[in-house]
């Protein structure tokens, strides 16, 4: 988390704030990428406020500064509309895709609805201070030709950046007021967009950001004209089903991402490691016992049958004796044993000890 304070609060329009920020010498800088967001929280009556996304305004070379423009609308923009020199911001992230690929996307075109402007600001400003030759051609639709933020900014820009070029769509009222500017009237549509960048959408890659149901349409508009899903990226913390389509171009965010599953990987490995260094060695069964467990028990059962067949035949006419005499006997695991027998007479020969052994390989003989 960082710590930063309003250095401005200045209102844009009627109904459009910008808020700056400035960090403390202790504090180190908020690095992002031009496009991406933050969330924020300040403090409403001494009690921290839930936390809210934006995205950042200002180009990120600034490392000292970082600036969120809102539409005040609810409870939360109007608290943040009231905030005043030196109150405190937490601010967390960055987050977000919403990125171009420099050495890729040479060829931009942004369609903006609203304060969905903030991000592609951002964006215009870096590449146009950067000096990077990538063409960009921004369309934004606008409620009203009074009710636009930033539009002195992007006329300066528009004047710094050769490859930058600015268009206005405004839906309701006059647009007198931006004579010198390529303006119209009414909404985007594909003939518009036509228009402004003509016929081909080969080789172009469409940067939408606005309300949900802007970007909904104009994501649709497009991929009905041809427009694959790759070369459309829109608003990742959106929160609705036209969120951004998977096309991550940040690379903090792709390092993010795979350092924390690396992260869960390594953990788990430590886990299971100590885990296994815990059992005693005789819980851990060969997997080769197991299988060989079938042929082993065959093996002895084989062994047993010559020993029993090597055991001597008692004569019914072999003279009697009382001397003691030794006889060999088969035990389990194959093991002879020596027991001293008294000789007694005998009538009949001695049947043959019959053995059997289990599953298990225990062998029983009677």
């Amino acid at each position: 988390m960082y710590k930063y304070y309003v250095s401005e609060n200045q209102l844009l329009t009627p109904t459009t704030v910008l808020l700056t920020l400035k960090k403390d010498l202790a504090t180190k800088p908020f690095l992002f990428q031009p496009g991406q967001y933050a969330a924020i929280s300040y403090k409403k009556k001494g009690v921290p406020t839930p936390v809210r996304c934006f995205s950042m305004v200002n180009s990120p070379l600034n490392h000292n500064t970082l600036q969120f423009s809102v539409r005040i609308f609810g409870r939360y923009t109007k608290g943040m509309a009231r905030l005043k020199l030196g109150d405190e911001v937490n601010v967390r992230g960055p987050f977000g895709g919403f990125v171009i690929d420099q050495d890729r996307d040479l060829d931009i075109v942004m369609l903006a609805g609203g304060i969905g402007i903030t991000p592609l600001v951002s964006i215009i400003h870096y590449v146009t201070n950067i000096k990077l030759p990538n063409k960009i051609s921004l369309i934004y639709s606008c409620k009203s030709q009074d009710d636009i933020p930033f539009i002195e900014q992007l006329k300066d820009l528009a004047a710094m950046n050769p490859n930058f070029k600015l268009n206005f769509v405004v839906s309701e009222g006059p647009i007198d007021n931006l004579t010198g500017c390529s303006a119209r009237s009414g909404r985007i549509t594909p003939e518009v967009i036509e228009q402004i960048n003509g016929e081909s959408y080969t080789g172009k890659k469409f940067f939408i950001c606005g309300p949900s149901a802007f970007m909904g349409a104009m994501a649709k508009s497009l991929k009905e004209n041809g427009v694959s899903a790759d070369s459309i990226v829109t608003e990742a913390f959106n929160g609705g089903p036209n969120g951004q389509p998977g096309n991550i171009h940040s690379w903090p965010f792709n390092v993010y991402l795979f350092g924390a599953a690396g992260v869960v990987m390594a953990s788990f490995a430590v886990l299971l490691s100590d885990l296994l260094a815990s059992l005693p060695a005789s819980s851990l069964i060969g997997t080769s016992s197991m299988v060989d467990s079938s042929n082993s028990t065959n093996s002895r059962q084989n062994e047993l049958d010559k020993l029993v067949n090597a055991l001597p035949t008692i004569s019914p006419t072999a003279p009697v004796t009382d001397a003691a005499t030794t006889t060999s006997t088969p035990s389990i695991n194959n093991v002879t044993t020596n027991t001293p027998v008294i000789s007694k007479p005998v009538v009949t020969p001695a049947p043959a000890p019959k053995c059997t052994t289990t599953q298990s390989g225990v062998t029983t003989c009677v």
